[in-house]
């Protein structure tokens, strides 16, 4: 912009030196001069051919001037494009250049990262249901898709059915509590209170005894799903 600005005074400064060149020397004293003698006359005669030389003259230097000015203006204002393009183009490169920067790079470490992540993921996709064979049609594996029921060699809550929803604690209790209430009404019917004495007496049998024998092996299958549990970390 100082360019520019110079460049149109220079310009300027031109204009206002042709317009002084315009101007004849001693025109406007012509107009009511008194009369003169014979070699003032022809004196006088003759100023109009210099004034005529003077002004061509003039008009000369004014087209040269505004020639001059018009091709400084063109010349600054090409540079000054020039200089504008060459700074579009600077500030694209340092936008590349910064988004190269900010490219991510694979390092030897990330690829690593990502071939064991893969491999693991893979191998137990594999393990699992998740994949057609031939032995998991119908009557082939007991596996249903998205429950496997072994993974990596242990059993899995899948195992125990609608008890995976317990915890192994719960299991624990309730293993507990089916255990003694069956060796409790084993007891009773076998030893304390024999049932099978009392029906050869013509007696019946003491149904809550009968009901309370048949929790003792439902305990068991508590005790298992506990431990299945415990190992599955539940």
């Amino acid at each position: 912009m100082t360019r520019l600005a110079t460049a149109c005074a220079a310009t300027v400064a031109l204009c206002l030196v042709a317009n002084k060149a315009f101007v004849v020397p001693g025109a406007a004293g012509n107009i009511g001069a008194p009369v003169r003698s014979a070699p003032q006359a022809l004196a006088a005669a003759a100023a109009p051919a210099e004034s005529a030389a003077a002004a061509s003259a003039s008009w000369g230097l004014a087209a040269a001037g505004l020639c001059l000015g018009g091709h400084v203006c063109l010349a600054v204002a090409s540079r000054s494009k020039a200089a504008r393009k060459a700074e579009g183009e600077a500030e694209v490169t340092v936008k590349v250049a910064s988004k190269e920067a900010l490219k991510y790079v694979e390092t030897p470490q990330d690829q690593r990262l990502f071939e064991l992540v893969y491999l693991q993921y893979t191998s137990e996709y594999m393990k699992g249901p998740m994949y057609w064979d031939v032995a998991k049609g119908q009557g082939g594996l007991p596996h249903y898709a998205g429950e496997p029921m072994t993974k990596n060699g242990q059993m899995t809550s899948n195992v125990i059915g609608n008890l995976k929803t317990f915890s192994s604690n719960e299991l624990a209790f309730l293993s507990m509590l089916f255990f003694g209430i069956g060796l409790y009404g084993n007891i009773q019917f076998l030893f304390i209170d024999p049932q099978w004495a009392k029906v050869d007496a013509g007696g019946f049998f003491n149904v809550s005894y009968i009901v309370e024998s048949l929790l003792l092996p439902i305990s068991f299958f508590f005790h298992i799903s506990c431990y299945i549990q415990r190992m599955s970390g539940k």
